[in-house]
This record gives C-alpha cells, structure tokens and sequence, in this order.
C-alpha cells in the first residue's frame, strides 16, 4: 500500500563489495539510464535500471550523501527503496590525479586515427573518467 502521508523512506544501498548506507530518507536522487530520477516518499512502485552518474541520499538524521554509480538497478514498494549497485565510489575514493590521467589517455585513443582502438571501449572510458574527475571536484 502506498501511503502518501509518509514523510521518509527506507533506503538501502547495496554494492558488491558490501552495503554501503541503510538509512529512512526524506528524498533519493539517481542516475537512470535516460536522465536523473527524484525519489520521494510515497513514490509509485518502480523497478528501473541505473546509469552512470552521482546518486545522493537525504534525509532529517544523515548528512546528504553521494556516490559515483556504475549502473544496476533500483526497486520501490511502500516506501522501501533497494538500490542494487554494480560499483560504487565515495568521493573520499577517488584519486583526481588518477582520474584526470585515465580521462587523458582515454581522450587520446578516441582522437587518434588508430584503426586497432575499440571506439566502444573508448567511450565507455571516457565516459566513466571524465565522471570520476567531475564527481571528484
């Protein structure tokens, strides 16, 4: 039953690697994969996949939280909201110097005239680093 009259959610924010926030939340901000999707309580049930982009969580008892996501997918029912991740990163995990490389070299194999560059590969690259320096700064 969806109740409209609830002020907060139930997040949970799971990786791989390990659960990464269970918190009641008063709004979820996510990387769909055609544009960025606002979650509020009392959201209609929803079953989606995500893109690449910043995820942020906020509510009454957290501080607003962000992670870089790498795509999976998001689930809504009754104010219970489950995002299954397939990589996250703080903003505390990022190396910017790193991240500025990769986009670097990433750049560079697009741009030259190499016939044995994956142009796919490349992009998909390009887009995660240059996601990773802008998510960082």
């Amino acid at each position: 039953m969806n109740n409209a009259m609830n002020e907060e959610m139930n997040v949970e924010l799971v990786s791989p690697a390990k659960s990464l926030a269970k918190v009641k939340a008063t709004k979820l901000s996510v990387p769909g994969r055609d544009g960025y999707i606002g979650i509020l309580p009392g959201h209609a049930a929803l079953v989606t996949e995500l893109g690449l982009g910043e995820l942020t969580v906020e509510g009454p008892s957290i501080q607003p939280t962000s992670f870089l996501v790498y795509g999976g997918y998001l689930e809504v029912v009754n104010d219970q909201v489950i995002v299954l991740l397939d990589a996250a990163e703080s903003k505390a995990d990022i190396d910017l110097a790193r991240a500025e490389k990769a986009l670097k070299r990433a750049t560079e194999r697009l741009t030259s005239k190499d016939p044995s560059v994956d142009i796919i590969r490349a992009q998909l690259a390009q887009a995660r680093a240059h996601a990773r320096v802008r998510f960082a700064k």
